[in-house]
């Protein structure tokens, strides 16, 4: 049980949309394969303590 890694820090200078793309999906494939981790803890936990 841990928690989700953070979001992609957006650096403080200007940033070109190549690389706005690029953090963007970091952060996306980040937040999604915890979410979808957390989900599948969830279900196992409820699975075991019925």
């Amino acid at each position: 049980m841990q928690e989700c890694a953070k979001v992609v820090d957006i650096p403080h200078r200007f940033v070109p949309s190549k690389e706005q793309t690029d953090l963007h999906a970091e952060d996306r494939v980040i937040s999604g394969d915890c979410r979808r981790l957390n989900h599948a803890k969830i279900l196992i936990i409820k699975a075991l303590t019925k």
